[in-house]
C-alpha cells in the first residue's frame, strides 16, 4: 500500500470533497433550477393559450348572441315558447297526447335577456307524430332548441312512445 503524507491526504480529501460538491451541484441543484425554468416556460405558454381560448370564447359567444338577437327581432312580438310548442303540438297531431307542459325562465346575469324553458311530456304518441313534432320545433325560425330528449316505448305496440322534451330559447327580459 502506498504511504501518503498528511499533506497529501488533506489534498486528496479536499479534491474528493470538491468533486462531491461538483456532482451535487451539477446533478441536484442545476437540474432543479432547469426544471423550475422549464415549468415557468410551460406556465407562461399555457397562460397565453388560456388567454387566447378565453378571447375566442368571448368572440364565439358574441357571434352567437348577435345571431340570437337577429332571431329575436324576426319573431312575432308576442312570441312565447309555451304557445309556440302548443301550436307545434296541434300541427303535428299530438296536442291531445300532452301529459304536461312546465314553463320556467332563468335570467341571464348582466344582460337584458332570459332563457325561457319548457319541459313537455307527450304520452302514447306514434313515431311519425314524434318526428313531425321534433321537425316542427327544430326547423322553425324562432330560435327554439331541444336541449334534452328522452323517449321510451310503451304498451305492446312497439311504435308507441312516451317522450319527455326540454326546449329553450332566448327572450328579452321586458317581455315577461
Amino acid at each position: 500500500m502506498i504511504q501518503l503524507s498528511t499533506r497529501e491526504k488533506n489534498i486528496l480529501a479536499g479534491a474528493g470533497i470538491l468533486v462531491l460538491i461538483f456532482i451535487v451541484v451539477q446533478f441536484v441543484f442545476l437540474r432543479t433550477f432547469d426544471k423550475k425554468n422549464d415549468l415557468e416556460r410551460i406556465l407562461m405558454v399555457e397562460t397565453q393559450t388560456l388567454e387566447k381560448v378565453s378571447q375566442l370564447q368571448k368572440q364565439y359567444l358574441a357571434l352567437g348572441m348577435d345571431n340570437k338577437k337577429g332571431i329575436m327581432k324576426t319573431r312575432q312580438r308576442d312570441f312565447t315558447l309555451f304557445s309556440f310548442l302548443d301550436l307545434q303540438a296541434s300541427k303535428s297531431g299530438v296536442k291531445e297526447n300532452i301529459g304536461y307542459m312546465k314553463p320556467f325562465s332563468q335570467d341571464m346575469e348582466n344582460t337584458p335577456y332570459k332563457i325561457s324553458t319548457v319541459k313537455l311530456k307527450l304520452v302514447k304518441i306514434n313515431l311519425q307524430q314524434f318526428i313531425n313534432f321534433i321537425e316542427g320545433v327544430e326547423t322553425s325560425k324562432n330560435g327554439v332548441k331541444i336541449v334534452s330528449l328522452s323517449a321510451t316505448k310503451v304498451g305492446k305496440k312497439q311504435n308507441m312512445l312516451d317522450v319527455l322534451i326540454e326546449t329553450q330559447t332566448l327572450m328579452a327580459k321586458e317581455s315577461v
